[in-house]
């Protein structure tokens, strides 16, 4: 048998078969209570800076910023989101009519320090 072989039955890895992320606990949703899959996208909410889904956080920001007839309400970056016109959005310029921060950029969740050391 060649070696060859051997590496492609062993998945091509040195030792053992394909390569399987370790299990962490998933955090709950501060908004809707689910555990989030993802957590490397999920954002702070300013008022505890505790974990929430981008979907959850972007339906609140729906919410709060009212988009009218013709807006669009998007991620800016940074924890920011705001309602720009559709049109214009969709011809890759913004029109920012509105916006907030929903993130508060001066505190950082502990959740999120713990991220960094355990990507690193």
């Amino acid at each position: 048998m060649s070696s060859k072989v051997k590496k492609k039955e062993r998945g091509g890895r040195r030792r053992g078969g394909p390569r399987r992320p370790p299990d962490r606990p998933k955090p709950l949703c501060a908004v809707c209570g689910e555990p989030i899959a993802d957590i490397t996208s999920a954002l702070a909410r300013s008022e505890d800076g505790a974990e929430v889904h981008f979907d959850c956080a972007l339906q609140s920001a729906e919410s709060r910023l009212k988009p009218k007839n013709g807006e669009k309400v998007i991620y800016l970056g940074s924890g920011s989101f705001a309602a720009v016109e559709e049109l214009a959005y969709r011809q890759r310029s913004l029109k920012i009519f509105r916006s907030f921060s929903w993130e508060n950029p001066d505190a950082q969740g502990s959740w999120r320090l713990d991220l960094r050391t355990r990507l690193r």
